[in-house]
């Protein structure tokens, strides 16, 4: 028969208690950590319509860019125009010029936005480098291409397919 002192039974009773306190801390932890992150996937495509990088929304959120991109995943929109390439009717505008144009590279390729520029064909709509640019990151903001470190891509980034 074991014999357990009133002093042991006192202290095991004040472990079981702190233990139960930090359960239901713990839960409460859990459920805001749930409604915190809720609350930034919220922000993500305001955020990447207000030009916030992925890796800043990062950053300043404490989440990893993977999550992040993956919640992008869900904002994408088709991009139809894309299929149309160096055919169809001519673009109308920088950004369609653009989006045709890196559409021609396999999707995982990373365009700088002067590489863009110098394959845009003649007679389309063109612009400088930092024109060429901002109409890279307008898709961007338009949830119609990713943005990388290195630079823009039509498919996910790398990290998705992990």
């Amino acid at each position: 028969m074991i014999n357990i002192t009133h002093d042991e039974l006192a202290r095991r009773h004040q472990i079981e208690d702190e233990l139960v306190a930090l359960g239901e801390q713990r839960a409460r932890l859990t459920q805001d950590d749930s409604w915190n992150r809720e609350r930034v996937r919220r922000l993500v495509g305001p955020a990447r319509e207000a030009g916030i990088k992925v890796s800043d929304i990062a950053r300043f959120s404490g989440l990893s860019t993977q999550t992040l991109h993956t919640w992008m995943a869900d904002l994408m929109r088709p991009i139809p125009d894309i299929h149309l390439g160096m055919a169809g009717p001519p673009p109308t505008t920088l950004e369609q010029s653009v989006l045709r144009t890196i559409g021609e590279e396999p999707p995982t390729h990373e365009w700088q936005a002067g590489e863009a520029q110098a394959r845009i064909p003649a007679g389309w709509p063109t612009g400088t480098i930092e024109e060429v640019d901002r109409a890279l990151e307008q898709l961007v903001r338009w949830h119609m291409i990713w943005d990388g470190e290195r630079g823009y891509r039509v498919g996910a980034p790398d990290e998705l397919a992990r």
